[in-house]
């Protein structure tokens, strides 16, 4: 009687950083570890994928949490991955991960790092590794955090989308890989953050001016009606003046109140303001 094949689970996860660095990209880690499973007679059970996803933890990656639960439903005796840090660049995430693998019989595997988990050597071998894999998201982040204040600093805007402007893509210079982009003046969007302004400063209250927009079908940047809070954070944004405002949160993954830097980086941007700054001051007194 012919022993059945063992079932193997691939995982494979990309940040939406990582996916410009040469051998991250999630099409080739699946082709890798396709071809191992081939070559050591396995059969892949499925491919799971996070694509554009970070690794610091677990909540907002469907396809890990997918294949943990199909783990503890014994769906597949092993589970593969490029790296330990595809599973995760946290310790205590990797740690968990490979317990609850452990605890319904199911084995680890890191494609490029060769250890065995079942000897005690191994299995400090392969936490060095995760806690290697936790330091070098650390080094990362700490690296982007310092790199976006020196562009705010150089009065280059550091966020998303904002209400008055467009991010209008400037041509990079020689050397240089990151794609640039500008603030430049939405007219018709500009029109509703002048109303809100000079309604503010003639002594209407939030409540009165998120009424008055919506009546007259004004709209956010993503299309959605006025609210207070909106109101609120576009007549404290110094963007509207010329100013580049950054490191307002200490900490990019709290959004906690207590968390809010008293003294982030604010700094004179290379776009056009919408608001003079006589107005601004009679607003913000």
């Amino acid at each position: 009687m012919l022993s059945k094949k063992t079932l193997v689970a691939i995982y494979s996860r990309v940040s939406t950083i990582e996916q410009a660095e040469e051998g991250y990209s999630i099409d080739e880690q699946e082709r890798l570890l396709i071809e191992w499973c081939k070559k050591m007679d396995y059969e892949v059970y499925k491919c799971y994928a996070d694509r554009g996803i970070s690794g610091k933890d677990i909540k907002s990656r469907p396809a890990l949490k997918e294949l943990l639960s199909d783990a503890e439903e014994k769906k597949f005796q092993m589970v593969i991955s490029w790296k330990i840090n595809r599973i995760s660049r946290k310790l205590e995430d990797v740690l968990k991960i490979v317990n609850l693998l452990e605890n319904n019989n199911i084995s680890f595997k890191s494609y490029s790092e060769p250890f065995e988990t079942n000897t005690p050597a191994g299995k400090m071998q392969f936490q060095m590794m995760a806690l290697i894999g936790e330091f070098e998201r650390g080094t990362i982040a700490q690296n982007v955090k310092m790199g976006m204040c020196a562009k705010a600093r150089a009065g280059e805007w550091c966020g998303g989308r904002v209400l008055g402007y467009d991010l209008v893509p400037v041509e990079n210079q020689e050397g240089t890989k990151r794609r640039k982009t500008k603030l430049t003046i939405n007219e018709i969007e500009a029109r509703s953050v002048g109303l809100i302004f000079n309604e503010y400063s003639n002594g209407k209250g939030y409540k009165a001016i998120t009424n008055q927009l919506n009546k007259l079908g004004y709209k956010t940047k993503k299309g959605n009606d006025f609210s207070v809070g909106s109101i609120r954070e576009i007549l404290t944004n110094p963007v509207y003046i010329g100013k580049v405002r950054y490191n307002v949160r200490q900490n990019w993954s709290e959004k906690r109140r207590r968390n809010i830097n008293a003294n982030p980086i604010i700094t004179d941007g290379i776009h056009e303001p919408i608001i003079d700054e006589g107005l601004w001051d009679k607003v913000q007194a």
